[in-house]
């Protein structure tokens, strides 16, 4: 039986295990290139050996060669255009080698990656010419190279992907899987170009590879609602895969990426994979050979059932609130006339820090949680006003493709609900000059309540996340925003009015390392940030721990709240987002509620209460995403907890 004939019947007879990320893999043993990252098949091949021999001992069905973005257009970036065939060639044998040497007897297989001949970051079009030619040149060298099948992996578009299916069959009779990524669009699964699921699935099933799938953005929870609608909607015969990465990735502070993982959580929800159809899983960015392991196991044990189903998407809100000009009056505003627009600086934010923050603050998040438009973010605004919020907030877009920004809805909320708008300004893709300007134009607009941050790119396909211009952090931008606010610019020439910033910066509990949070924290501080904002917080014990950490306990602390929508929740934010602590206890009592909101709203509750009662916190931010009455309501509730 040929290797093609072997691996289609494999496939077809039960699940087979891929292994987990190379490229990120590579990356964590210190590997750094100047170039494409296939290259090291060239320069450091016993590295790549050794990495495939990892995966092959954790329980790995299906290697992948390391050739991911290995296409002439992509390679010509790095002046590598002319050793496509070396790179490919070299990488296919790598992979041949250590099947045939470590694990005779034993039905692995090579699967040949193909990545999008162009990345999305590529300027201009591309003829569709070259991209062809690109793509059957590096299938023809991974055939030669002795692959048993194709994997298309991070395909972006239906129907370049199904381009890619008919150049690959063009040049090679290779089995082929094909596979595209999907990014969660206000809760859900959506390709770059708006596509779901089940219309991949008919379009690219249509020219029946073995099978069709999906690999990389989405971690092991988000994934599951791609392969159990890809399973529902492949043509008969077709089969489907699933490879999510480790979780969401996160930037650290030498701009490397690292995941959210829990190999357990991953290894469950590959099981969860193939209970819902999957024959080919495995995992994709952040993931290592102990993801891999787990799933090995996960898979030869019983099957471990869903506690809870994931929730369903909700349906998002429709809103036709107009701008208008009818103000509500700010609730906290003795000096102002009602419906007046806050002074420079003097607004409810920065009265309670010229106060000495004695009354505990309570801030609602209007805009930035998937708001789409000023006027979601203004009904947003005006419930909360309405239920008792003294501060609005504008938070950083989530969203990959935001319909407008959160300075243009801060703008809007502060002129059309004459409310003190509290700003995420962000430092991670711009320069310093640029942000000056930036702020300069937010004084003229009267945004002056700055939380500043570095930020994090947003979740792209094809990378874990897109690069970005890195001149400042947070710590730059305090000092910015700290100079300008005393009437001086970062040359050191004074400006001819000071611009009154309310400088916050953010804090993270759920931090690894809780010292160096802390020691960035008292720098910030020391920068000129007059208040601090937590991330999400679902216990103390660690906002103890920062409280205790402070050299001035006169720094007021904003606690962020989230109240849980449900289990499906609980469970990702626990396993899959970086930089959050959701206790055992929590996520327990989430599993018995399951997506009952109430108890997540009773558990927020019971959280500020505890805090204010230990003396922890001087106010609270609450987050809620969805209607205009669902963040009422939690602000209601959390502020009669603050004691407001």
């Amino acid at each position: 039986m040929d290797g093609v004939t072997a691996v289609a019947e494999a496939l077809a007879a039960r699940p087979l295990l891929g292994d987990g990320a190379m490229g990120t893999l590579a990356q964590a043993t210190g590997a750094r290139l100047e170039g494409a990252g296939s290259e090291l098949a060239l320069v450091a091949p016993e590295l790549v050996t050794a990495l495939h021999r990892r995966y092959l001992d954790a329980g790995a069905e299906v290697l992948q060669t390391h050739t991911y973005g290995a296409s002439r257009l992509r390679l010509a970036r790095h002046g590598l255009g002319p050793r496509v065939r070396d790179i490919n060639l070299a990488a296919a044998r790598l992979a041949r080698e250590v099947v045939d040497d470590a694990a005779p007897g034993r039905a692995v297989f090579v699967a040949g990656s193909v990545s999008p001949a162009t990345s999305p970051r590529a300027p201009g079009p591309v003829d569709p010419a070259a991209v062809r030619a690109a793509l059957r040149e590096q299938v023809a060298a991974l055939d030669e190279g002795g692959v048993d099948l194709l994997v298309l992996e991070t395909f972006a578009h239906a129907e370049e992907l199904a381009e890619a299916v008919e150049v690959a069959r063009e040049a090679s009779d290779l089995p082929v899987v094909a596979q595209a990524t999907f990014v969660d669009e206000d809760g859900a699964p959506v390709t770059t170009h708006g596509e779901t699921p089940e219309q991949v699935a008919h379009v690219v099933g249509a020219l029946r590879p073995l099978a069709v799938g999906s690999n990389c953005t989405l971690g092991p929870q988000g994934l599951l609602a791609v392969v159990r609608r890809m399973a529902a909607s492949v043509p008969e015969g077709v089969l489907v895969s699933g490879l999510p990465n480790a979780g969401l990735p996160h930037v650290v502070s030498d701009r490397s990426v690292r995941f959210a993982s829990d190999t357990a959580h991953f290894g469950r929800y590959v099981a969860h994979y193939v209970a819902a159809g999957a024959r080919l899983v495995g995992g994709c960015c952040g993931t290592t050979p102990a993801h891999v392991a787990a799933a090995a196991a996960a898979l030869a044990g019983a099957p471990e059932p869903l506690t809870r189903e994931p929730a369903a998407a909700p349906a998002r809100p429709v809103v036709t609130v107009g701008l208008g000009t009818a103000a509500l009056p700010d609730p906290a505003a003795p000096d102002g006339e009602p419906g007046t627009v806050p002074g420079p600086g003097r607004g409810a934010l920065g009265r309670w820090l010229d106060a000495d923050h004695r009354t505990p603050l309570l801030v609602a998040e209007a805009g930035g949680n998937g708001t789409d438009d000023l006027g979601a973010g203004l009904a947003r605004g005006r419930a909360a006003l309405e239920a008792g919020a003294r501060v609005l907030w504008s938070g950083r877009e989530r969203s990959r493709r935001p319909r407008t920004t959160a300075a243009a809805v801060a703008a809007g909320l502060h002129e059309a609900a004459a409310a003190d708008v509290m700003l995420t300004v962000t430092s991670w893709n711009t320069s310093r000059m640029a942000l000056q300007a930036d702020l300069l134009g937010l004084d003229a607009l009267g945004i002056h309540a700055l939380v500043c941050e570095t930020g994090n790119p947003p979740v792209h396909a094809d990378r874990p996340v897109r690069d970005g211009v890195w001149e400042v952090d947070a710590l730059g931008l305090v000092e910015l925003a700290a100079s300008l606010a005393r009437g001086v610019d970062p040359d050191g020439s004074t400006l001819p009015l000071a611009c009154p910033f309310r400088v916050g910066v953010r804090v993270t509990p759920g931090a690894d390392d809780l010292d160096r949070e802390l020691a960035r924290t008292r720098a910030k501080i020391r920068a000129g940030a007059e208040y601090l904002v937590t991330r999400p917080v679902y216990e103390l014990d660690r906002l103890r721990r920062i409280r205790a950490g402070l050299d001035d306990r006169r720094t007021p602390v904003l606690m962020t709240v989230a109240p849980l929508s449900g289990f499906a929740e609980a469970e990702q934010l626990r396993h899959e987002v970086p930089d959050v602590v959701l206790p055992e206890p929590v996520l327990a009592r989430a599993r018995d509620a399951g997506e009952d909101p109430a108890v997540g709203l009773d558990l927020a509750a019971d959280l500020v209460a505890e805090a204010v009662g230990e003396g922890l916190v001087d106010g609270v931010v609450v987050r809620r995403a969805g209607s205009p009455e669902r963040l009422a309501e939690a602000v209601a509730r959390l502020g009669a907890a603050l004691g407001t």
